[in-house]
């Protein structure tokens, strides 16, 4: 084996070496084979440790990771529910509003019913008033027309038994001057 110098190799060209005035390591020694099981057992113990440590690490940091998810979840669930309960009060009161908007037409349209039937029962009633004024107008002409009849024939028989006594007087006179 070769010597280390300060724990550089080393070089083909010694005068570098010299020139740096390196101290020298002294050089190493074979190891027997107890040494280096024993190294190397220290070497996996230490591994072992190291492993088992960054093994614990990461299995803390996974069940951290897992309760900031559940703590997310969690928020998310309440910020969900909030918004939930916000949409249906929101739709609550969109249905009262519409419930009350149609409570007002119907109100309005009864309402209307209402004057369009008393507006059309004043109708009915001045068409039956007008058809029964027309129904005594028309007994009242009727009984006009009787009375006339009634007076024309008086008029008329009167004119008839005049004409007839008059007829009668001419004749008779007729009769006394020429005769």
């Amino acid at each position: 084996m070769t010597p280390i110098r300060g724990g550089i190799e080393p070089s083909s060209n010694e005068a570098l070496d010299e020139k740096l005035e390196l101290p020298q390591a002294e050089f190493m020694t074979d190891i027997t084979r107890e040494e280096l099981s024993s190294t190397l057992s220290a070497i996996e113990e230490r591994m072992d440790k190291r492993i088992d440590r960054i093994e614990h690490e990461s299995e803390k940091r996974v069940l951290d990771y897992k309760s900031e998810l559940a703590l997310r979840d969690d928020q998310l669930r309440r910020e969900l529910d909030l918004r939930q309960e916000s949409f249906r009060a929101e739709q609550v009161s969109r249905d009262v509003a519409l419930s009350e908007k149609f409570a007002g037409f119907l109100a309005a349209q009864a309402e209307r019913d209402r004057a369009w039937e008393k507006i059309s029962e004043a109708r009915f009633e001045r068409i039956e008033k007008d058809v029964s004024s027309i129904k005594t107008d028309t007994k009242k002409v009727s009984e006009d027309v009787n009375g006339i009849k009634v007076t024309m024939a008086k008029y008329l028989g009167a004119a008839v038994v005049i004409g007839a006594l008059a007829s009668a007087a001419l004749g008779a006179a007729a009769k006394h001057l020429l005769g």
